[in-house]
């Protein structure tokens, strides 16, 4: 007779061994999360935390276009917390993406070292944990393309449908979205799947209608429909591969495509190849689309490599499952191989990763300027731009009636009768031209008293070369 203890640990042991990377990868995003002494991107990161923030107290946040209103739904309750918390979702969506490609794994008999290597290989990829500790939205982004081709290769295409339809709440790539998994729904015959692609839209436009007064203000609203904030070389995000792909992922994928038409050929699920076109059209057509934006100065480009890691869990997840159609063939020894030179690849991928987060020499007279202006000015209005100030005077950024606050000068004397003798102004050399006060407009103004400068003592430098130097200043209109 068997014994019930051993007929236990053979079933625990193996749930136990594929769950391990996944949880050191979140162990990982954990404990760097507790130890970054500053936000990982002090700027997009904490204007989503602040507008997630600010979510239940002025409930129009929520429908903020440039916020991402899914994502500040989903990211809100977090975010009353503190900011660590709210990163904590992020790391949140970071497990429910491995655990969905663990699904699949397990739907298509995948060996037990994917389900070790998908959550290792997306961890190692540096704009991805970036995106997870940044606070940025890329990685819900992720997660619901994961889920459809999840879906898709389970049939649930009513589904596969709705989650398409809220990816455009998501992030504004969700129209591509929508656009490729029509035919998806097509070429399967899922005719009464596809008006189910309106359920996000048709939502939102209602809570708009309601809200707004607008039912188009998912376009009427577009905060990206205006110029570009600079542009590039097309193959820009090409020479960045490194940072947005990684190196493992770049070598995987030739073996994992192979994988795949052998996978596709055999018909093991009947036009899974839809699906899996789905997937990969997804990843290379964001990063064909952000070339054409980025080369051309268009739609609020700014050529952020992080852009690239929208599609990237899908695509890595497809991969994986097209290398495990290869290495089924092979004999114990090869893929043992496989596996230990993956593993050391990973290892020595982890330590570029730079973490934990430590303020640069730009950051710490940030922090000084915060510091001494609020200390001496306690009660006086603050306006500033580079969101570490209010991040570091405690400020909830997005509060309308907030005493400390951003301020967009615009360059332009008219902004200034806004202004009120005894106000502070902070500038720093990363945002003082976006926050519209070039010193030639400090200068002529006649108003700024500069009462305070703090000066890098390390070697650092800025996009405009300006002198890291960050200045106080005194509004005196008399």
């Amino acid at each position: 007779m068997s014994n019930p203890l051993n007929s236990s640990y053979g079933k625990v042991l193996p749930v136990l061994l594929k769950g391990l990377t996944l949880a050191a990868g979140i162990l990982y995003l954990v404990i760097m999360n507790c130890r970054n002494m500053l936000p990982v991107d002090s700027g997009d990161g904490l204007q989503h935390f602040s507008i997630a923030q600010e979510a239940f107290a002025h409930p129009l946040y929520l429908l903020d276009h440039w916020g991402k209103p899914l994502f500040t739904l989903l990211a809100s309750p977090f975010a009353q917390i503190s900011f660590k918390w709210y990163i904590g979702f992020n790391i949140i969506v970071y497990a429910l993406t491995c655990l969905t490609a663990f699904r699949l794994f397990s739907f298509l008999k995948a060996g037990t070292g994917y389900y070790l290597l998908f959550p290792a290989l997306l961890v190692i990829v540096r704009d991805y944990t970036s995106g997870v500790l940044g606070g940025m939205t890329e990685p819900l982004f992720g997660l619901m393309i994961v889920l459809m081709i999840w879906s898709g290769f389970r049939k649930s295409w009513y589904w596969f449908a709705i989650i398409a339809s809220f990816t455009l709440f998501s992030r504004s790539e969700g129209m591509f979205v929508i656009l490729l998994a029509l035919p998806v729904l097509v070429f399967n015959g899922q005719w009464k799947a596809i008006p189910f692609l309106a359920t996000g839209f048709l939502v939102y436009a209602i809570i708009g209608w309601y809200a707004l007064d607008l039912f188009w203000w998912y376009f009427e609203l577009n905060p990206y429909s205006g110029p570009g904030y600079g542009k590039g070389v097309w193959h820009h995000y090409l020479d960045y591969r490194e940072t947005h792909t990684g190196n493992l992922t770049l070598l995987l994928f030739p073996f994992g495509l192979f994988g795949l038409f052998l996978f596709v050929k055999k018909k093991m699920i009947p036009k899974s190849v839809y699906v899996i076109l789905f997937g990969f059209g997804i990843y290379i057509g964001i990063i064909v689309i952000h070339s054409y934006l980025w080369t051309y100065g268009l739609r609020g480009s700014l050529g952020l490599t992080r852009i690239a890691t929208l599609g990237l869990p899908g695509a890595l997840m497809l991969t994986l499952v097209g290398c495990h159609y290869i290495t089924r063939e092979l004999h114990f020894l090869p893929n043992v191989l496989f596996f230990i030179l993956l593993s050391l690849g990973i290892k020595k991928e982890y330590k570029f990763l730079g973490y934990p987060n430590e303020p640069s020499p730009l950051d710490e007279i940030v922090f000084q300027a915060a510091d001494y202006t609020s200390e001496h000015y306690p009660h006086a209005r603050v306006h500033y731009y580079n969101p570490l100030v209010g991040w570091k005077m405690g400020i909830r950024i997005k509060d309308p009636d907030a005493r400390v606050k951003q301020y967009f000068f615009n360059a332009d004397t008219i902004t200034l009768n806004g202004m009120q003798n005894g106000d502070i102004v902070i500038r720093d050399p990363a945002y003082g031209m976006e926050q519209g006060l070039p010193f030639d407009f400090i200068e002529k103004a006649g108003i700024f008293t500069e009462v305070k400068k703090f000066v890098a003592t390390k070697p650092y430098s800025v996009y405009n070369n300006e002198p890291i130097e960050v200045h106080i200043y005194r509004i005196d209109k008399e």
